[in-house]
């Protein structure tokens, strides 16, 4: 961060050396740097927010046209734009974090209700989103197809806040 400052500073400085001084729209944009540079504490409440809202976005196109989980391509392209990992959560995958697996849990372990998502803290630095894929008979029982698995890093979901 300090570093941006000091950029932005020398720049200001080697521009004022050459023209005597800064037109306005230079001095806008130094401005707006050194605003967007500044650390600022975001309460936990809104980055969990932030998660579940980002969670929501990258779920949609695979709610809508891959609840199976089988178009890699699809997925890959979703983790590339958002920079996430995404992956189905299998009950008997032995590779499944300990997060992972109680999230598979509780949602096995609810039976036939209505399942929402859930957002779980990863360590220090990642967040985990979850969410079901459910199926509806046409005698209104509830089946669970598929959880599917977000990992996301907190900065991205800070990202999202500031935008």
């Amino acid at each position: 961060m300090n570093v941006k400052k000091v950029v932005v500073f020398v720049l200001a400085i080697q521009m004022m050396a050459c023209n005597g001084r800064l037109s306005d729209e230079q001095k806008r944009k130094i401005k707006d740097e050194m605003e967007s540079s500044q650390i600022v504490k975001i309460p936990e409440a809104t980055i969990t927010e932030a998660a579940f809202e980002y969670g929501r976005t990258i779920v949609a196109p695979l709610e809508a046209r891959d609840q199976q989980l089988m178009n890699q391509k699809l997925i890959d392209s979703l983790q590339e734009a958002f920079h996430v990992n995404i992956k189905a959560l299998n009950a008997n995958d032995s590779l499944l974090r300990e997060v992972e697996k109680k999230m598979i849990e509780a949602y096995l372990g609810a039976g036939s209700e209505q399942l929402t998502d859930n957002v779980q803290k990863m360590g220090v630095d990642s967040i985990f989103y979850t969410k079901p894929f459910m199926k509806t008979h046409p005698d209104g029982s509830v089946e669970l197809i598929k959880v599917v698995g977000i990992k996301m890093s907190k900065r991205e979901v800070i990202k999202q806040i500031k935008k």
